[in-house]
């Protein structure tokens, strides 16, 4: 916990509930009772990448959230939890914590936590998260276990950074001919051209969010029967399935529900194996309620540590 700002003293007491990802961060304000008061979106805020550019994308989101609510800082006492890309990391904590304060009191724990949190309602559980990255988090009896989720491009197979680096990496070969030419090939390499540069090199540079941003244009083609498509994607399930797989091994965690979360759920959740659909459940909420559950915790002093 941090303490930040210091509020008026007949300050209101406002929950905070931010989920930020290595695409978007999406913030709620709240009361301690539940009621949801505002709402903002932000840009990218895995910390661990970009401590400032995560900063940013919160205090955006919170700008657009209190003026919405009609609410003022001054006369507010903003109590976050917030799940953070990268906020594994102590540095990149640190990095975040050294820049202006925002709220009152914070928790920050990473966005696989109050991903599993919210999924199961603040109760024991297991998650698989399929977005831009991906990771398999447990949480069970006051113990945690994650799997995957060590970043792009080291890590997160199965999400859609990896997904469009695949892709890319089919298109370079048939660029060279080293593979044949196809029409997915084909569509990624004018999408990588589309603004007048070189596709070959399109990818030099590039952030994780960008590889993502292929997948739709992947999605799309597997749909119409594209053979290179549909193989992605299958690859892309194996990894979850490995992820799931792992993250249920061991004593405490192997009877616990599971949930398969994030923007690529939908998508990849017929590319699982029969045992991995066996396993899953519905979730009862997202990584924001997590948050929340979280900003709750630490404004009543029951906060539970990651």
């Amino acid at each position: 916990m941090a303490v930040g700002r210091a509020p008026a003293e007949d300050a209101r007491t406002v929950l905070v509930g931010i989920d930020g990802g290595g695409t978007a961060t999406r913030l709620r304000l709240a009361t301690p009772d539940g009621t949801i008061l505002g709402t903002g979106q932000g840009g990218p805020a895995n910390i661990a990448t970009d401590a400032e550019c995560g900063w940013r994308s919160v205090r955006d989101a919170l700008d657009q959230a209190m003026a919405q609510a009609g609410l003022s800082p001054v006369g507010c006492r903003l109590v976050a939890g917030a799940g953070l890309a990268g906020a594994e990391v102590p540095e990149a904590r640190a990095r975040f914590m050294a820049l202006p304060a925002i709220f009152t009191d914070i928790e920050i724990v990473t966005d696989a936590y109050t991903s599993c949190v919210g999924a199961h309602g603040g109760q024991d559980g297991a998650m698989v998260a399929a977005g831009t990255g991906t990771v398999g988090y447990a949480v069970a009896g006051g113990q945690t276990r994650r799997v995957g989720g060590w970043g792009f491009p080291q890590g997160d197979e199965g999400g859609g950074a990896w997904i469009g680096l695949e892709v890319i990496r089919l298109m370079l070969r048939a660029g060279d001919g080293r593979t044949p030419r196809t029409a997915l090939t084909e569509a990624i390499r004018n999408r990588a051209g589309a603004d007048g540069g070189d596709p070959m090199i399109w990818a030099v540079g590039a952030r994780p969010a960008d590889f993502a941003c292929l997948v739709p244009q992947i999605v799309a083609a597997a749909g119409q029967g594209d053979a290179q498509a549909r193989a992605l994607l299958a690859r892309a399930g194996a990894e979850i399935d490995g992820l799931m797989a792992a993250l249920l091994e061991g004593d405490g965690f192997g009877g616990l529900p599971c949930c398969l979360v994030g923007g690529l759920a939908d998508v990849l959740r017929p590319c699982l194996s029969p045992w991995s659909r066996s396993r899953l459940s519905e979730p009862r909420g997202g990584a924001i309620e997590g948050a929340l559950v979280l900003a709750g915790r630490l404004h009543s002093g029951a906060i539970g540590r990651e």
